[in-house]
């Protein structure tokens, strides 16, 4: 018994040397430790598997997905879809491995998946099923929450106790000409084929989160520099450049708010930490094509969801910006989008000094208020509109249910500190 103790504390001090000298080796591109139990003593799992490059990796994913076959679609006569593939790229995490395999979707099934998620319900029956193209494939697919390209998808391999072993890095996803602002992206006659990283748990990783920090910092650093070489003026006050009205972080936080579900921040035990966190993944993972193919022609679109007829007008209102004037384009691309924000920020609260102006009460509120007060009122505005701040009472109108959380969303984003 006592061999057996000594064997027992001797191999687990062996474990915790390596543990100690994994840590010191690996890169920031590792995955999540994840925990095990052996006989009582936790083992950090990181220590048991190579430290995969998750950054790398996900580049080496999109790539194979570059020069794989384009997907099939099936139609009906009428060329209504009947079923469709898509490809995903799934991560030995122990092996540190990648490999492609492909599913059939029953369109029916795509189309009740959506309609549950807009509608905030459960998927009981988790659709759409993912029927494997090879019959020898032997990765099965759960469906945790379902948004086409952007889908959180779970896989097991058959067999397999490890639940969390394998991860989705990427995925190719056919989506209709129609429904891409860019004519580069529309490949096929009718669907093409995109390559998106989807957020799931498993890519929940600080390499990325940082990736993506970085990308937003230079994205609004660029967007700023250009601002202030253009000499953009204020509207809502004249004598100063718009840069100079703005803090950089300002509209950082209200991106990250744009992202966040309302339902999700609210029921969140950590002030919506996690999910800021989902939202630099995506833009580190996707980088320039985060928001490239969520597109809508009438609604709102891209990192700052502008409306088409606000972007039009602050186009209009702004000539010294050069904005792109494809209305499309111009909401989904990243750095362009990012100067029409700050500039919806200015117009908007510019209509609520002219407001507030209107009266010496209104002024002199307005006057008294603090610059975190200030942002609150042009989130607000921001979201629902100038008419959003009542100047004679100095406060954020409750009418609107929606305003009045995105207030609070915003004000929750801004007090994690993000970008300190």
């Amino acid at each position: 018994m006592k061999s057996r103790l000594k064997l027992f504390f001797g191999t687990l001090f062996m474990v915790s040397l390596i543990a100690v000298f994994t840590v010191g080796l690996r890169g920031q591109g590792s995955l999540p430790t994840r925990n095990i139990e052996a006989e009582g003593a936790v083992i950090a799992l990181e220590v048991l598997r190579p430290a995969c490059d998750l950054a790398g990796q996900i580049e080496e994913a999109k790539l194979l997905l570059k020069n794989s076959a384009p997907l099939k679609i099936s139609e009906t006569p009428k060329r209504a879809i009947l079923r469709k593939e898509i490809s995903l790229v799934i991560l030995d995490t122990q092996t540190c491995s990648i490999t492609e395999s492909r599913y059939l979707l029953d369109e029916a099934d795509v189309k009740k998946a959506n309609a549950l998620r807009r509608a905030y319900q459960d998927n009981p029956g988790n659709l759409p099923k993912f029927m494997p193209v090879d019959p020898k494939n032997e990765f099965s697919v759960t469906v945790n929450w379902w948004n086409n390209h952007n889908s959180d998808l779970s896989i097991v391999k058959d067999g397999s106790v490890e639940e969390d072993r394998y991860i989705v890095i990427a995925n190719k996803f056919a989506i209709s000409n129609d429904s891409l602002a860019y004519n580069e992206d529309k490949t096929g006659p009718r669907y093409s084929d995109i390559i998106y990283v989807p957020y799931s748990s498993g890519i929940h990783a600080d390499a990325l989160i940082e990736l993506g920090k970085k990308f937003l910092n230079e994205k609004v650093d660029s967007a700023f520099d250009e601002l202030a070489r253009q000499s953009v003026q204020s509207a809502a006050y004249p004598s100063k450049l718009v840069t100079d009205v703005i803090r950089k972080e300002f509209p950082k936080n209200l991106f990250i708010t744009e992202q966040t579900d309302p339902a999700l921040i609210f029921a969140s035990s950590d002030n919506g930490k996690r999910l800021a966190e989902r939202v630099f993944i995506r833009l580190g993972a996707n980088g320039d094509k985060t928001f490239r193919y969520t597109y809508s022609k009438t609604g709102a679109l891209g990192l700052g969801q502008i409306m088409p007829g606000t972007y039009g007008s602050i186009v209009k209102r702004y000539p010294a910006a050069k904005l792109l004037r494809d209305i499309d384009i111009g909401r989904v691309d990243v750095e362009n989008g990012i100067k029409a924000t700050i500039l919806v920020l200015d117009d908007h609260f510019a209509t609520v000094v002219k407001n507030a102006n209107g009266s010496s009460k209104g002024r002199t509120i307005l006057a008294g208020k603090t610059h975190s007060e200030i942002e609150e009122i042009m989130a607000a505005a921001y979201n629902g509109g100038p008419g959003k701040y009542k100047p004679l009472t100095g406060t954020i109108s409750l009418a609107v249910r929606e305003t009045v959380d995105f207030v609070r969303k915003f004000k929750m984003i801004r007090d994690l500190k993000l970008f300190d």
